[in-house]
């Protein structure tokens, strides 16, 4: 069984990726999922001027979209498939072998 991971700033790519991907896993493959996770937030606050006035601050906010889903059986086209699409249109893919 694999676990895959998709990490993306954007819903938007990880959703075409995800239709890509399991449109073609439909035909071979048993997968479980995508469970999409809880988007991740972080916020950085920056100072635009340090010397004299505190108050000028910028803030920022990048946001984390995260899918797991699993595929029970798998083949070496499979592997080759993932190894080569590691960073495809700002979609990070992860595997664990499970």
């Amino acid at each position: 069984m694999i676990k895959i991971t998709l990490k993306s700033h954007f819903i938007i790519e990880i959703n075409s990726f995800l239709y890509f991907f399991i449109k073609n896993l439909k035909k071979k493959y048993i997968y479980i999922g995508p469970f999409f996770m809880p988007k991740k937030i972080e916020k950085f606050t920056i100072l635009v001027s340090p010397h004299v006035d505190k108050n000028a601050r910028d803030q920022i906010q990048i946001n984390y979209f995260k899918v797991i889903f699993y595929i029970k059986n798998f083949d070496i086209n499979l592997l080759n498939f993932l190894i080569k699409n590691k960073n495809i249109d700002g979609v990070e893919i992860n595997y664990f072998f499970l």
